[in-house]
Order: structure tokens, then C-alpha cells, then sequence
């Protein structure tokens, strides 16, 4: 059986108190790293994109690559797209598998995955 590779990725929203929250999607009532499968015709990080810009409808103009890591999704090693953006420069309402969460909630997701080089945040 043939397993589709995955790109995952989350944006670090910097809000105006100085704090941040980080994306995250919801899958069977778990939060989880946004991904998708990964495209033939596209990198991973055009892949990613498309999903930030038309699945969770933010300004991707306004976000900006921060960091690149490999993780461990579902059994499977993804590449891992860490971007950030400011608060002023996207909507706080995200579709409905879409939300962002504190940086305590968003450690505690990416404790439960092998991600190399974790990000201080």
C-alpha cells in the first residue's frame, strides 16, 4: 500500500499584548499541526501555502517563513513549515477545523510528535 507523504505547518500569531497563540486544525475533536497531502505538482512549502491562503482563508502575503523542520505525523516524517504573522494583518475567525491556540496548548500538541529541532517559542 502506497502511503500519500504529508507538509505540515502552523503560524505563530504575535498579538498586540505581546503574547502568541499558534494555528492548529482540528481533526476527530484533537488538535493537531495543519496539513495536507503533498501535491506531485508543487513543493511542499507552495502546498502548505495553499492550504493556509484557501482552506484557512488567511493573508498569506502577510505571513512569512520563519523556520523549516521535519516532524512525525500519523507515523510518518513531514516537513514541517513554521510561519508568523501579526495580528493586525489577519482575521481572528478561522474557519470551523481551524483555530489558534496558546503557546502552552501548542507545546503540549507538539510534545506528543518527534519534531527535530523543536522552535523555542
Amino acid at each position: 500500500m502506497m502511503v500519500e507523504k504529508k507538509v505540515a505547518g502552523t503560524v505563530i500569531l504575535h498579538l498586540k499584548d505581546g503574547s502568541k497563540k499558534f494555528l492548529t486544525q482540528i481533526i476527530v475533536d484533537h488538535d493537531t499541526l495543519t496539513h495536507t497531502e503533498l501535491s506531485d505538482q508543487k513543493t511542499g512549502l507552495a502546498t502548505i501555502l495553499q492550504v493556509l491562503k484557501e482552506e484557512v482563508q488567511l493573508d498569506i502575503n502577510n505571513i512569512h517563513l520563519l523556520e523549516l523542520t521535519n516532524g512525525q505525523l500519523e507515523d510518518q516524517n513531514v516537513p514541517l513549515f513554521v510561519f508568523e504573522t501579526l495580528e493586525d494583518q489577519q482575521s481572528l475567525e478561522l474557519p470551523n477545523r481551524y483555530h489558534w491556540v496558546s503557546a502552552q496548548d501548542f507545546r503540549q500538541i507538539l510534545e506528543k510528535m518527534n519534531i527535530e529541532g523543536v522552535p523555542f517559542f
